[in-house]
């Protein structure tokens, strides 16, 4: 019974209302950090500039692109992208 309940909790959406580059980078720790603990994968939005750069970071699960590119990934893939130089979430 406890595994089966436990299936059926939803991860919770955050999202990104940051001002500063240091909102950014926490937001996206945080976000990591969470994942660490109950799991899940994070879905980014991407500016069409950073598409190139985020395809070879490390725990990146799948890209999807369109009118709005779109990258699934782990939290080592969270935590690679912040160290990247101009490291932005969309908001």
């Amino acid at each position: 019974m406890r595994g089966e309940a436990c299936r059926r909790v939803r991860p919770p959406r955050l999202r990104a209302f940051c001002t500063s580059q240091v909102d950014h980078v926490l937001t996206a720790l945080l976000t990591a950090a969470i994942m660490d603990v109950i799991g899940g994968v994070v879905t980014i939005e991407l500016r069409e500039d950073q598409v190139p750069i985020v395809a070879g970071l490390p725990g990146v699960l799948r890209m999807a692109s369109g009118p709005c590119a779109v990258a699934y990934g782990s939290s080592q893939f969270l935590r690679a992208w912040t160290e990247v130089p101009g490291f932005r979430l969309l908001t």
